[in-house]
């Protein structure tokens, strides 16, 4: 019973950390592009991604941490990086899976990056592979192929708790991952807090990302390169 009363407390206590969360994103007003690169820049600075051959990353939505102005970069010889393969979720049911993501072209009238094998679907409108890519077997990415998983949250704090939206994707996914595989969590510093409340079915992550700090959690020692 003491239990399933603290797992009960924890949930009370996300479901009312979430409300405030979301609360306090409405009213941020931030340049997206020049976040973005901010954030890129930060991640580069982490030895583990630049190193990494296969990706995994969200296309934001809303109101998260943007990954979309950069991940064109990812792509670019010029940025120096081994990434040979952007993976990217989609769901199936209660699954998360990953696509290869092919390269994205820009726009020539907004200067956006358009992502031509990516559609939005209902009933949020969230980017994912097309029905027709789907079933492109070659496109699909194990999760032991992944070696480092950049996750998307409302929340994090100082151990690596992640306060996710509730629906449980990555909690299920993490755990599909290799052993030595790196987590990285994305945020505004603005998601950052002394305690994520958690359970035993959340995931913690082993880097926090946010524009201007690079923290290596307690799950993991990391090593980062420090600002000059």
């Amino acid at each position: 019973m003491e239990n399933n009363d603290v797992m009960r407390d924890a949930a009370t206590r996300k479901k009312e950390l979430r409300a405030a969360i979301k609360s306090r994103l409405e009213t941020l007003t931030r340049d997206r592009y020049q976040c973005a690169n901010l954030l890129y820049d930060q991640l580069k600075r982490v030895d583990r991604f630049r190193d990494a051959n296969v990706v995994g990353l969200y296309v934001d939505f809303k109101s998260e941490a943007p990954t979309r102005p950069f991940i064109p970069r990812l792509f670019d010889p010029d940025e120096r990086l081994n990434i040979q393969t952007v993976a990217v979720p989609y769901c199936v049911g209660l699954e998360m899976r990953f696509y290869k993501l092919l390269r994205p072209e820009f726009d020539p009238e907004t200067g956006e990056p358009r992502f031509a094998d990516l559609k939005p679907f209902p009933p949020f409108g969230i980017l994912e592979p097309s029905e027709e890519r789907r079933l492109d077997e070659r496109r699909y990415v194990a999760p032991e192929k992944i070696d480092l998983l950049i996750a998307p949250g409302l929340g994090f704090d100082a151990a690596g708790r992640r306060l996710g939206r509730g629906s449980g994707y990555y909690d299920r996914y993490i755990p599909l991952l290799r052993p030595d595989a790196l987590l990285i969590g994305l945020c505004f510093d603005e998601q950052l807090f002394d305690e994520i409340p958690a359970n035993r079915h959340d995931k913690p992550v082993d880097v926090v990302v946010t524009p201007t700090r690079i923290i290596a959690t307690a799950r993991r020692r990391v090593e980062s390169q420090k600002k000059t």
